[in-house]
């Protein structure tokens, strides 16, 4: 006699089995693929997006060889298009700066980055002041201030950010 209680039935559901590497290699792989189609992506963004979707260190690791060797993903064109993108936003240098160190850059990236003579920070810092004040108002200490400190918070230095101040002055009187 067959005790039946010790055997399985046949109907409970087979654990199903893990995924092997090549499957999920593809799966992260077209996932990365879709990711950088919508938009650029520093290494450590895409990284971070493909941990999201539960894929261990291993797959991530062969997927961004993968994607550096096509040059898909390239941290040096991510910053320099990330400060061009800034500065047309309106953005100071520091604010780049910090927002391309949070986004995994490292400091040679960052500096390389900025190698972009068609910049010129102080008469970007005074674009913006042109398009958001108007010089009558700066005869105001406080007024001045005010700007001054909207300049700061938009990521320029003190120097750029007394430049334009006293740029708008020039050109408004």
């Amino acid at each position: 006699m067959v005790d039946e209680s010790m055997s399985e039935p046949a109907d409970t559901p087979v654990p199903p089995e893990e995924p092997s590497f090549e499957e999920m290699f593809a799966a992260a792989r077209a996932f990365a693929m879709r990711s950088l189609a919508r938009r650029e992506n520093a290494e450590s963004e895409l990284a971070n997006r493909l941990r999201k979707q539960g894929f261990n260190d291993e797959v991530i690791g062969s997927v961004l060889d993968y994607c550096r060797g096509y040059h898909w993903v390239d941290d040096e064109r991510y910053g320099a298009m990330a400060v061009r993108a800034g500065a047309t936003k309106g953005q100071g240098p520091i604010k780049i700066r910090f927002d391309l160190r949070r986004k995994g850059l490292s400091d040679t990236q960052i500096e390389t980055a900025f190698e972009q003579p068609e910049l010129d920070w102080f008469e970007l810092a005074a674009e913006l002041l042109q398009r958001r004040a108007r010089a009558s108002d700066l005869g105001d200490f406080k007024v001045r201030m005010k700007w001054l400190k909207y300049l700061l918070g938009r990521g320029f230095n003190q120097e750029q950010a007394r430049h334009a101040l006293s740029a708008m002055q020039e050109r408004g009187d």
